[in-house]
């Protein structure tokens, strides 16, 4: 006997119910007063970042910004400094409720700090490959994982008022032509992989806003995707909150609306405004669709405070760098790391007394705080591995040496101009006056004058909006080089426009027309080609260098061409790369393993950074770049006492492995990144991080490999429901580093493992949650955390094939020397369950045989015991 269950469509807690009313009641008088026009330019954004306001009516603005690793501002480039915090993989890896709920505290804290209402995160796309460019900033391969922890992070942003915006919705997993790329998806995968983190996530949390992706899913783009927005988020789901477009994402007028797609973003006014009112005289849309989305706005902006604010001004953001802060991001940071391999017990680092210590690589002394694109932002201060390290050890043994060499150069493009060798003209301070003209000659007084503290000089944010939509105009930039060597330096440009780099008057680089290249230093893609120059110069002498440039030509913004190239909008600018006196690579190559021959341990630090890994671009190959396996395999062949540390939000090949003994994946830790290395390595904390992704062994392993990044602008996702661990387990590939491995300074062992119940009945007839527990002995000597996981098989052949095993529960224990406690999780009927794509609903199969197996990662076989489900049951949601 099958019996069908309905789920409740919300499990919002309740008294959030009271708010929900009355943001309806506000948001249906507000509309009651509404003209036509004016609901229509509701539903576009008015800048970058904020919404339209109804000053007539005293609707004031939402303001938006990026989330989820940090509060940007209203500013992209060389914006106000904000906290920096470890990226969404790193807080994944914690595997912890509470670091998360920490964390949100202080974006919470910066959030109101820049007058921000709602948070563009986070971000539970499955990283499917791991080349995936955006992977950083993603949680984890595991949907249930991923989806808890979303979870946990939007109630936390918007218990204190601010809106969370899960994102991006749907299978945002790949750069690689994400403007165009159609997957092509499975149904069973759609729904048990890349819309579980969602329904799981809203269902824990009810997020009040949604971002949408830019590709296609099986045909439609996801703005306009009806059975996405409409039958699932809306019909399904029950979820009532508002979808927004990821910004330029909106691909259609009418079909986006109708779909649920309520706030095309960012603004000025691109497809909406006029030809929605259009289409709505010509009888193409109806008003009473307009209006449920401005009602899904006002709602909004009532619950984050707006409705009591009709004043549409804002105050200056502010730069508040609080200790209390610090220590947040430091502790998450440090859980996050993972501790891959310890073969030697060579960590933690004790008895430095008199030792000398060498922190070399490409990494070591400078700050990778996260990765590129919408991610990046400007932190309030910096560590670097090098500096924090040596300050620790010193502390603790004034008498150790400490030196650091950086041996190779892992740069994908010129590094910006090091402030400390330019100036700005005007003010005398570190950085650029750019100057704008409101023609394309730079004739007459500029409109505009602004310094800037980098050489990255985008010209968007602040711009008057004509300038943003079509009106032309040049600008130029200025600076003052003093280099500190004399030698062969390079200099080079990308440009968005037709530009000119000049030093001292001489034409270094030309660029005669406008671009779109995926090869581009410009973020979106949109410039030119990287160009280099090599330019001798004298140390101490100043020289003037001058970008000279036009913004690009627009071409009519035509509502049927969805190609990205015609979206002239996104930037403008370009981006002046400085690199002094290069030198003998071979050189600098020997100098680090000479230090590490001499040194009595050997700590590399190596890695990519926001130029590998970062929005608009997917990585090359899953390789360190550069020299970074050479150098680490000549260091291990001089000094046996090696620590390799790696910094990248994705799995990387380590074809040195077997060579050391000890390897940390250090993710991108924000602002306190060396601080958080120097606490694990030092041991004044003991890891707990376990992967929540895996590391293959080569990238022909990776689930996508056959499948990725498509022909034609069509990738299929051929791996179905297998991805990530469910893949290695289904294919037996063993991967370098499984899923959910981590180790400790200290051991556990676990034992006991028991039910609440040995059936599981989802019919009404018996229990319809058990608890499973484990007891967990700490068999070392030092106090320390553990994550049991609990993974779910069905032993008994079910209807459908499934994978071997399935993470549906997780408990972080901590627990003393010698001492014994009690990890624990829920089982339900989304533990059991799978979902049959020939009746279109959850299925669990009845009287079944099902084991679940507490494991210290997936591949670890672990305790088991079995339980039997119900009768059969069939649900939608």
């Amino acid at each position: 006997m099958t019996k069908e269950v309905l789920l409740p469509v919300s499990a919002l807690p309740q008294p959030a119910d009271a708010t929900n009313i009355k943001a309806r009641a506000f948001a249906e008088e507000k509309l009651s007063h509404m003209t036509l026009e004016e609901k229509v330019l509701l539903l576009t954004g008015q800048d970058l970042w904020r919404t339209n306001p109804i000053k007539r009516l005293g609707v004031s603005r939402i303001k938006t910004s990026d989330g989820p690793v940090g509060v940007r501002g209203g500013i992209f480039t060389d914006g106000v400094k904000t906290a920096s915090l470890p990226t969404g993989v790193s807080l994944a890896a914690t595997w912890d409720h509470k670091i998360v709920q920490r964390v949100c505290e202080v974006l919470v804290a910066e959030a109101k700090s820049k007058e921000v209402d709602v948070l563009l995160g986070p971000t539970v796309c499955i990283p499917r490959t791991p080349l995936g460019g955006r992977n950083f900033e993603a949680y984890s391969e595991d949907p249930f994982l991923t989806g808890k922890l979303a979870g946990t992070f939007i109630n936390s942003i918007q218990s204190a008022g601010i809106g969370a915006c899960i994102k991006h919705f749907a299978a945002n997993d790949q750069e690689t032509r994400r403007f165009f790329i159609d997957e092509k998806i499975p149904d069973r995968a759609l729904r048990e992989i890349h819309l579980q983190p969602f329904q799981i996530a809203i269902r824990d949390s009810n997020p009040w806003t949604l971002m949408t992706a830019y590709n296609k899913v099986n045909g439609v783009f996801c703005s306009a995707h009806d059975f996405l927005l409409r039958e699932v988020l809306r019909e399904e789901w029950g979820w009532d909150g508002l979808a927004m477009s990821d910004w330029f994402g909106t691909n259609s007028i009418v079909p986006s609306l109708k779909a649920g797609l309520d706030l095309e973003m960012p603004g000025p006014v691109r497809r909406r405004g006029k030809h929605l009112l259009e289409a709505h005289s010509k009888g193409l849309v109806e008003t009473s669709v307009i209006d449920a989305s401005v009602i899904r706005l006002l709602k909004l902006l009532y619950k984050t405070g707006k409705s009591q604010i009709p004043d549409w001004q804002e105050g200056q953001e502010q730069a508040t760098d609080l200790p209390e802060h610090r220590s947040i991001l430091r502790n998450a940071g440090a859980d996050g790391i993972v501790l891959l391999k310890n073969s030697a017990s060579l960590l933690p680092l004790q008895n430095l007394g008199g030792k000398k210590i060498a922190v070399i690589g490409p990494n070591a002394a400078r700050s990778v705080a996260s990765g590129g694109g919408s991610s990046n932002l400007e932190p309030h201060y910096r560590t670097t591995p090098y500096q924090s390290l040596k300050a620790e050890i010193l502390k603790l043994y004034p008498d150790a040496t400490v030196e650091t060499q950086q041996g190779i150069l892992t740069h994908r493009y010129l590094p910006l101009v090091n402030p400390a060798v330019m100036k700005d003209p005007v003010t005398g301070g570190n950085g650029f006056v750019l100057s704008l003209w409101r023609n394309m000659t730079h004739s007459g007084e500029p409109f505009m004058v602004e310094h800037r503290p980098s050489s990255n000089l985008v010209c968007y944010d602040g711009l008057p909006p004509e300038l943003t939509t079509g009106e032309r105009y040049s600008y130029r930039g200025r600076s003052i080089i003093t280099p500190k060597t004399t030698g062969v330096h390079q200099f080079s440009l990308s440009s968005c426009g037709p530009g000119k780099l000049f030093l001292d008057g001489k034409l270094l680089v030309e660029i005669e027309r406008r671009w779109w290249s995926p090869k581009s230093a410009l973020f979106m893609s949109y410039g030119s080609p990287e160009e280099r120059v090599d330019v001798h110069m004298e140390a101490g002498k100043s020289y003037e260098l001058l970008l000279e440039s036009i913004s690009r030509e627009p071409k009519p913004y035509d509502l049927t061409f969805m190609d990205m190239l015609e979206r002239e909008e996104v930037q403008d600018g370009g981006r002046i790369g400085f690199l002094e006196n290069p030198g003998n690579f071979d050189q600098h190559f020997q100098d680090a393993v000479d230090l590490a021959k001499s040194s009595d341990i050997a700590i590399v630090v190596v890695g990519k950074d926001h130029e590998w890994e970062t929005e608009t671009s997917d990585m090359p190959s899953m390789s360190l770049p550069g020299r970074s396996d050479e150098l680490i395999a000549a260091i291990s062949k001089v000094n046996d006492k090696v620590v390799v540390v790696n910094q990248t939000g994705s799995p990387i090949t380590m074809p040195w492995e077997s060579q050391v003994h000890t390897i940390v994946q250090a993710w991108y830790q924000g602002q306190e990144q060396g601080n958080c290395l120097s606490d694990v390595l030092l041991g004044a904390i003991n890891p707990s991080g376990k992967l929540p992704i895996t590391f293959p062994q080569r990238i022909e392993d990776s689930p996508p490999f056959d499948n990725y990044p498509g022909d034609n602008d069509i990738v299929h996702y051929g791996e179905g429901i297998y991805a990530g661990y469910r893949f290695y387990d289904h294919r037996k590939i063993q991967p370098l580093f499984p899923f959910g491995h981590g180790l400790s300074y200290t051991t556990f062992e676990y034992s006991n493992i028991r039910l609440s119940s040995n059936v599981l009945a989802c019919d009404g007839s018996g229990p319809d949650q058990i608890e499973v527990q484990v007891d967990v002995t700490n068999t070392g000597d030092r106090e320390g955390k553990e994550i049991v996981q609990f993974y779910v098989s069905q032993v008994s052949t079910p209807k459908l094939s499934r994978p071997v095993r399935e993470l549906k529960g997780w408990d972080k224990v901590s627990v003393a020397p010698g001492k014994t406690v009690t990890a624990r999780a829920t089982l339900d009927r989304v533990s059991v369950s799978y979902w049959d794509d020939s009746i279109h609903k959850w299925v669990i199969d009845g009287g079944a045989e099902f084991k679940v197996s507490a494991a210290k990662h997936s591949r670890d076989e672990g305790l088991a015991i079995q339980f039997l489900s119900g009768n059969s049951v069939e649900w939608v949601h």
